[in-house]
């Protein structure tokens, strides 16, 4: 088979085509048939290192799992021993954790991951969004963020992956959107429903006259100290990429009950609790008040410029490395 192998840090360069044998899968393991997996931000660590503290998952000297990629979707094509509730040709999606392994034609998956079947209903390229901005987003908002009906919030990054899932999330809760996007976006973020789209180079939203009960940087462009004016009295500033003092603040000022900020580490949450937040973000996509943004499609042979390319923070909706093409999908 053909996987993407990283055996050092480094720039996109760094990431080689090989062909490997196929594994085998072992006790409650299954092999799946990848047909696309998604190329997030996190995988850029995992593949230079940086932030240094990176590596304390990835490995310290060198990459410790040589495949990256997380969340994929594909076809079960073999079954290892004591398994029981997937089935060969059961299509399937889900996030490997740490374990990675999604940049290849075949992975190895463990049955008690975070992983489930695509409803008969809903269309593989569909369901995978909900892994990537999803089940991010959902937590963010619901629990980090508490957010109630005819809450006034915020989303930096709204036309991204966990930015535009944010946006229709908020507003299946019945909140008062503000999206923030750069001028080619705006009808983008407009049509997911935002209430009001403003273009970052245009205006500075720390300088407006409105505030905001949840502001939520899903980009990591955003401080605390710039934001904190713009936040209602018992306003939250939540990330999705913590600074050190936003990490000593939500640790210090948890039960705070004014102005505050906070992160939570939302892809450590207890597999059950994510699958139970794919239950619900399905229903949401089977109502129609989900319309996954599809970003770019890449090759595996163009991880790197995959990679390049969300590495600019400027990426539109969810980046997909494509293994087989469609019309080859019986």
């Amino acid at each position: 088979m053909k996987a993407s192998y990283c055996t050092k840090y480094g720039g996109p360069e760094v990431y080689q085509l090989v062909d490997i044998e196929t594994p085998k899968p072992g006790h409650r393991e299954i092999l799946i048939k990848v047909y696309r997996a998604v190329v997030s931000p996190t995988d850029g660590n995992f593949r230079s290192g940086k932030p240094w503290m990176a590596r304390l998952f990835s490995g310290l000297i060198k990459p410790r799992m040589k495949i990256h990629g997380e969340m994929f979707v594909g076809k079960v094509v073999e079954i290892g021993a004591d398994v029981t509730d997937y089935q060969i040709n059961d299509l399937v999606y889900g996030s490997n954790g740490m374990k990675l392994g999604a940049y290849a034609e075949y992975m190895i998956v463990h049955i008690d991951i975070a992983l489930k079947k695509v409803p008969t209903d809903l269309h593989y390229k569909d369901v995978l969004p909900l892994l990537d901005g999803g089940i991010t987003a959902l937590p963010f908002l619901k629990e980090l963020g508490k957010l109630k009906p005819d809450d006034h919030v915020l989303i930096n990054g709204a036309s991204g992956a966990v930015g535009s899932m944010a946006v229709m999330i908020a507003k299946h809760f019945k909140a008062h959107v503000t999206g923030v996007c750069s001028t080619n976006n705006v009808d983008i973020v407009s049509s997911l429903g935002a209430d009001t789209v403003i273009d970052y180079k245009k205006e500075d939203i720390t300088h407006k006259a409105d505030h905001y009960d949840i502001i939520f940087d899903t980009v990591g462009k955003l401080s605390y100290g710039q934001c904190k004016k713009v936040l209602n009295g018992k306003g939250i500033f939540i990330t999705t990429v913590p600074t050190p003092g936003i990490m000593l603040q939500a640790l210090l000022r948890k039960n705070a009950t004014h102005k505050r900020a906070s992160f939570m580490a939302a892809g450590l949450r207890k597999t059950q609790t994510k699958i139970q937040d794919l239950l619900y973000l399905e229903n949401l996509l089977r109502q129609g008040e989900l319309k996954p943004l599809h970003g770019k499609v890449f090759k595996l042979e163009e991880l790197g410029l995959a990679q390049t390319y969300v590495e600019t923070g400027h990426k539109v909706g969810n980046v997909t490395i494509q293994m087989i093409n469609d019309k080859e999908i019986s």
